[in-house]
């Protein structure tokens, strides 16, 4: 994940607005950084951390790179100034509402787009039995 620093945003600008699900039927977590939203607001607003896996109007796409099977969730509104950002290495992402813990493991081809574009995935997932 530390490498996919360089491929997300900045998110210094205080005025930044923060990413928070719109409601909470439908949830997905983004498999590579942890983001939180609904389904409708993946497919219409994209990725917002990870412009190579852009999802915006690609329903199949979000399907592959987000997961509806998360734990936790915690809310980082300052990602220069706060301890949670820091500790769960999101410093750099959008405000938002991240999950501690994605269920899952990315696809090959979607591994390979990130480490085309200078990023390495590593799981969010724990679990040995999913993160194979």
């Amino acid at each position: 994940l530390s490498s996919l620093r360089s491929v997300a945003p900045m998110a210094s600008d205080a005025l930044q607005s923060a990413v928070v699900p719109q409601s909470d039927r439908k949830l997905r977590a983004c498999m590579v950084t942890g983001l939180v939203k609904t389904e409708e607001q993946w497919i219409r607003d994209g990725n917002d951390n990870v412009p190579s896996l852009n999802t915006q109007n690609e329903r199949e796409l979000m399907f592959e790179v987000t997961s509806p099977n998360f734990d936790g969730m915690v809310a980082m509104m300052k990602p220069d100034q706060s301890w949670v950002a820091r500790w769960q290495g999101i410093t750099t992402f959008v405000p938002g509402c991240y999950a501690l813990r994605v269920r899952g493991m990315l696809p090959e081809q979607h591994r390979m787009t990130l480490e085309e574009n200078g990023a390495r995935y590593r799981s969010l997932d724990d679990d040995p039995a999913t993160s194979l």
